[in-house]
C-alpha cells in the first residue's frame, strides 16, 4: 500500500515541473520524506520509469544533473490550471508552425490562417522564456502591452551587452 501512496505523491511532484523548473530525484526523496515517505534515490527513479512506461511524458534535462521534468503538464490538470496564464496573438510563417507548437503547445485559436496568426495560452511566468526560445521565429501580434514590455526587455538587455566590460586593475607590490 505505501508504495503506491509513494508512487501517487511521486506523480504529485512531479506534475509541478516543466522544462524549465526540473526536479533530480535526490530532491523527490526530501518532499517524500516531509510528506512522512521514506524512499531511496534509486527507488524514485523507478517510480518515474513506470510513470513513463504509463504514459505520462516525463523527461529528463538535457544535463541530466538537473532533474526530471513534466513535458507536457498534463500529470495533473489543477497544477497547469492553478498557474496564471495569458492569451497572446503571434504571427508566423506556415513553415515555422511546428517549431512554435513546440514551444508553446497546441494554439487556442486560429485568429487569421492566411497570415498564420493564432492565439496561445502561455504561463505568464514562462511567457518570455519561451518567447526568447522562439527568437525571430514568430512576433507578438497582441496584447499590445506585452509586446511593448518585451521589446522594452530586450533592448534593455541589447544595451547591457553592448557596454564594454569594465578593466579590473591588480596592483601588485613587491617589497
Amino acid at each position: 500500500m505505501e508504495s503506491k501512496i509513494k508512487l501517487l505523491k511521486v506523480l504529485d511532484i512531479l506534475s509541478a515541473t516543466d522544462p524549465a523548473h526540473p526536479i533530480t530525484a535526490s530532491r523527490v526523496c526530501e518532499l517524500l520524506l516531509e510528506s512522512g515517505i521514506e524512499a531511496e534515490r534509486k527507488s524514485v527513479c523507478r517510480d518515474i520509469n513506470t510513470l513513463i512506461k504509463y504514459g505520462y511524458k516525463i523527461e529528463l534535462c538535457h544535463d541530466n544533473k538537473l532533474g526530471y521534468f513534466m513535458a507536457d503538464g498534463k500529470a495533473k490538470k489543477t497544477a497547469v490550471a492553478s498557474r496564471p496564464t495569458v492569451t497572446v496573438t503571434l504571427e508566423y510563417s506556415a513553415e515555422n508552425e511546428k517549431a512554435v507548437e513546440t514551444v508553446l503547445g497546441k494554439k487556442s485559436k486560429v485568429v487569421d490562417a492566411e497570415a498564420v496568426k493564432a492565439e496561445y495560452k502561455v504561463e505568464k511566468d514562462a511567457l518570455y522564456t519561451r518567447l526568447l526560445e522562439l527568437g525571430e521565429i514568430a512576433q507578438i501580434v497582441e496584447p499590445e502591452s506585452i509586446r511593448e514590455d518585451f521589446m522594452a526587455l530586450m533592448e534593455k538587455t541589447l544595451a547591457y551587452y553592448k557596454k564594454p566590460k569594465t578593466e579590473k586593475r591588480i596592483d601588485v607590490w613587491l617589497l
